[in-house]
């Protein structure tokens, strides 16, 4: 059996490509059209029919008060937004171990041990303190 050209695989590859591209295009204009048709015509400009929401500013956290537009006040099936409330929970942080204040070449083996069995260092038991020294800076 004979193995196709390589203009066949192209003008195929070519020919796929392009059907992707048609099929993403008409799924942008499709949803396009269902987003304009579903938005009801104003008189008022795009930039200003935006409502602008006051921010409160709780430590590090933003909470908005959206305002509903008055459209979705007066549908009878339209349901009022629950009130939510922020809180911020004050979490208390407990120091687990210092860090080592002296350089890692004044340590003892003892002390480089632990360092190393924190990091995984393989054979961490059966290491010398240069060896120790070469993993932990490396």
């Amino acid at each position: 059996m004979k193995p196709p050209s390589i203009f066949k695989i192209a003008v195929e590859a070519l020919v796929t490509v392009s059907l992707i591209a048609l099929l993403g295009l008409l799924t942008a204009l499709t949803y396009a059209l269902l987003s304009f048709l579903g938005a009801e015509p104003t008189a008022q400009s795009l930039l200003t029919s935006q409502i602008e929401t006051p921010e409160v500013t709780v430590r590090h956290l933003t909470a908005t008060n959206p305002l509903l537009p008055d459209t979705t006040v007066s549908l009878p099936s339209a349901k009022a937004a629950p009130k939510l409330k922020a809180t911020v929970k004050e979490v208390k942080t407990e120091i687990i171990a210092e860090v080592a204040t002296k350089p890692l070449t004044k340590m003892t083996v003892q002390e480089l041990r632990p360092l190393a069995k924190e990091r995984r260092i393989p054979n961490w038991r059966k290491l010398k303190k240069k060896e120790l020294l070469f993993y932990l800076t490396a």
